[in-house]
């Protein structure tokens, strides 16, 4: 959305291409070398705005998205044609396709083709070798099993999505309250948020999973000089090594709120 603004992974600031070129890889670095922190040594750097080199100014002029749909949006009855129709009209306006597009007044008519007349998820003969996720077996048993403390960092991420679109971001100067765009992420992650939360509240309490053992948690400081009283990393304690097994700490929070 930021048009390839660079940031941390962990705790999205702003950085720099070096550091942003380990996080591209991970395999290379410790989780504690990988931190903003530990990359920069300050808790507020002045990092100027840096791109990726794709999306930078003298590249392109404009790498923020186009549109923004909802996959379930577009599989819904309710809210299938207007989330098609959108699809449609971005195609109508992006050079190579105009010539190649159906007259409007079929698109509602494919939809119910490929979606409203297919509660299956199954292949139309129009659509050969057509699938969707309603006609995947097992879908039920796969489902990833959730924690309490999974449900509530999700929510404080969209929460913090849904503020960040939601206003000017002093810190690059984008005033996301004046794009369509941001705007139905929002809506569209404010759903999603409201939908968590359910089931955060219908969530069994002893489904607060504990954390790993910090004994075998290390350390990292954040260098400089308040390296002993600033913020710090956890990360595994590479002197606790197995050979046959590999570590035995595993890192669930790279910045506990609680040292």
């Amino acid at each position: 959305m930021e048009g390839g603004i660079l940031r941390d992974y962990f705790d999205h600031k702003l950085t720099t291409k070096e550091h942003f070129a380990k996080l591209r890889k991970p395999e290379l670095y410790t989780y504690g070398e990988l931190q903003w922190d530990v990359n920069h040594c300050s808790e507020t750097a002045n990092i100027e705005i840096e791109y990726d080199d794709v999306c930078a100014p003298e590249v392109t002029e404009d790498c923020r998205p186009k549109l923004v749909i909802s996959a379930e949006r577009m599989m819904t009855n309710e809210t299938g044609y207007t989330e098609n129709r959108k699809l449609a009209t971005l195609l109508e306006n992006t050079g190579g396709f105009q010539d190649y597009l159906v007259n409007d007044t079929y698109y509602d008519c494919i939809w119910d083709t490929i979606i409203g007349d297919n509660p299956n998820g199954e292949s139309p003969g129009e659509a050969i070798g057509y699938t969707d996720y309603r006609s995947r077996p097992g879908i039920e048993t796969r489902k990833h099993r959730v924690s309490i403390r999974h449900l509530t960092k999700m929510i404080k991420q969209l929460t913090r999505l849904i503020n960040k679109y939601s206003s000017l971001d002093t810190e690059t100067g984008i005033d996301w309250t004046s794009n369509e765009q941001s705007q139905y992420l929002v809506e569209l992650l404010t759903e999603h948020r409201a939908e968590i939360q359910e089931e955060l509240d219908n969530k069994d309490p002893a489904e607060n999973w504990a954390h790993p053992p910090k004994i075998n948690w290390y350390v990292f400081p954040k260098c400089g000089p308040e390296a002993e009283s600033g913020r710090r990393v956890w990360d595994y304690d590479y002197r606790d090594w197995d050979p046959e097994g590999g570590y035995s700490g595993l890192v669930m929070d790279m910045f506990p709120e609680n040292l």
